[in-house]
């Protein structure tokens, strides 16, 4: 299995440190070995330095973006590409989905999760013994 996604110009990447934590970026430019610029026309972070080690790449790729694009470009490009409906879309989209839904729930709603998830684990027990008897 070879790499695939690389630090590139239009390629897609979710900020996993920092204020702009679980946002979606586009890779525009790559200044040196540590630093790219990026930029995230769906999610209101403006063209800003950021270090590759505060990303997490995706197997998302916004084709024909030159490396310094202008923010015009980018933003078109990006939307035609339905960027944001992709990555919701994706296991990984998903994922963040859920993570953010369950950390909103109050304490009522984390006490029906608990719930449900006694019933579930309930119904295939009685399922699992039907089976072994």
């Amino acid at each position: 299995m070879t790499f695939t996604r690389f630090v590139e110009a239009g390629r897609v990447a979710l900020v996993s440190y920092g204020e702009h934590l679980n946002k979606l970026v586009v890779i525009v430019d790559i200044l040196d070995q540590n630093r790219i610029l990026v930029d995230s026309p769906s999610h209101g972070l403006k063209r800003k330095v950021i270090n590759v080690k505060r990303i997490a790449l995706t197997s998302i790729k916004v084709d024909d973006i030159a490396r310094g694009a202008p923010v015009a470009e980018v933003k078109s490009k990006y939307t035609a590409a339905k960027v944001d409906e992709t990555f919701a879309a994706s296991g990984w989209g998903k994922k963040l989905a859920k993570r953010e839904k369950r950390a909103a729930l109050d304490d009522f709603g984390r006490f029906k999760v608990m719930v449900a998830r006694m019933k579930k684990s309930k119904a295939i027990n009685a399922e699992l013994a039907k089976l072994k008897a």
